[in-house]
């Protein structure tokens, strides 16, 4: 299984400490520009104690944020940490990057307000929703944070900064003294076929850090010890998948099954649901069979088109490990398609794969299981 995100950990940990077990003080990227050493996303939690968990880049940057964090631990009030490497500075901190990032740190400590939502937001996590977190710099009257969800509305203010955010963000948005962040946990994905190439795309994406879900209908192909990277491991007939997973807006599916009878099948079940992408392994022959089959089974166009289909990005894949990368980096540019993150896409690849594919669009990824 993949590690929990920096997300995920230091939500946990702020959620502990703001229940009473500790104090600390969070850093979070709030804007960057230009090529730095971290992700748009990062984050870092330093406990009073010293501990730390995650990071937002390394060297010097990095102790000149935990100093910051110590003070605004000790003042328990939020700042706004800014850092400017240009090439000169960027040589200095041992770097081969420049630009510029706003880091927003904030206090940790027991705290009614505090405890709720950083509670709220593990448990959306563990939920597998989606939810926003909206946290103030202004504290004079006390912490100001909260996470959407039905019990944390009373914050007019704050609510509605957290309904501007599109509902596919990834990266935090900082806007008028406010940090606004989706709270989102791994994306889920559901692979079905547990063959060679099944398997190793399974294995990237856990990597690449989504919660992996591996569906076969043969018992002993579908075994856990098989696939120690899937967070699950499912058997059940193609014919009834829908129990297998939960398939909703925030879903990926990968179909890399041994026939093509089966794919159609499994096809004819997912592509009315709204899900974030669908992929299915094979050649523009087999894409146009499938479409063919599907219409047949009075599948609307709209449905079919979802598909991308050959899958993954063009880049000469010819073993299931080239293949998997080629697929999940597919599956990336769907999922940061309205990301600025390292420049953002290219604009091709972008118009290719942030919407759904012809069904019998160009590509290089041919039949193999």
């Amino acid at each position: 299984m993949s590690r929990p995100s920096v997300l995920v950990e230091c939500a946990r940990i702020a959620s502990g400490l703001s229940a009473g077990a500790g104090a600390g003080a969070l850093a979070s990227i709030a804007r960057r520009r230009g090529s730095l050493p971290m992700s748009a996303t990062a984050k870092l939690l330093v406990t009073a104690s010293g501990a730390r968990f995650g990071t937002v880049g390394g060297g010097c940057l990095e102790a000149e944020v935990i100093e910051r964090a110590m003070d605004v631990l000790e003042r328990r009030v939020p700042a706004m940490s800014h850092h400017s490497l240009n090439n000169e500075l960027a040589g200095d901190y041992g770097l081969t990057c420049g630009g510029t990032a706003e880091i927003f740190i904030e206090p940790v400590y027991p705290d009614e307000t505090l405890a709720r939502a950083y509670h709220e937001a593990v448990a959306l996590i563990a939920r597998g929703e989606r939810g926003v977190m909206v946290t103030a710099l202004d504290w004079s009257d006390g912490p100001r944070k909260i996470v959407t969800s039905a019990s944390l509305v009373s914050d007019a203010d704050l609510h509605a900064r957290a309904a501007s955010l599109d509902p596919f963000a990834t990266e935090p948005l900082f806007s008028e003294g406010h940090l606004v962040e989706p709270i989102v946990g791994r994306p889920q994905l559901v692979v079905f076929g547990a063959g060679h190439v099944g398997a190793r795309i399974a294995e990237v994406a856990s990597i690449a850090g989504w919660h992996v879900t591996v569906v076969d209908d043969r018992a002993d192909f579908a075994d856990p010890t098989r696939m120690p990277f899937a967070d699950r491991v499912v058997t059940c007939e193609f014919h009834d998948v829908m129990a297998s997973a939960r398939f909703d807006a925030d879903t990926y599916v990968v179909i890399a099954t041994r026939g093509h009878q089966h794919d159609a099948v499994i096809a004819s079940q997912v592509v009315p649901k709204p899900l974030r992408y669908v992929g299915m392994l094979g050649s523009r022959r087999k894409a146009a069979l499938t479409a063919k089959q599907l219409r047949e089974w009075h599948l609307t166009e709209a449905s079919i088109a979802q598909i991308h289909a050959p899958v993954g990005v063009s880049i000469g894949a010819d073993t299931p490990e080239e293949i998997a990368v080629s697929v999940v980096a597919e599956m990336i540019a769907v999922r940061r398609s309205s990301s600025s993150r390292r420049g953002g896409l290219d604009p091709v690849l972008a118009a290719n794969v942030a919407g759904a594919n012809e069904m019998a669009a160009p590509g290089t990824i041919t039949e193999r299981r």
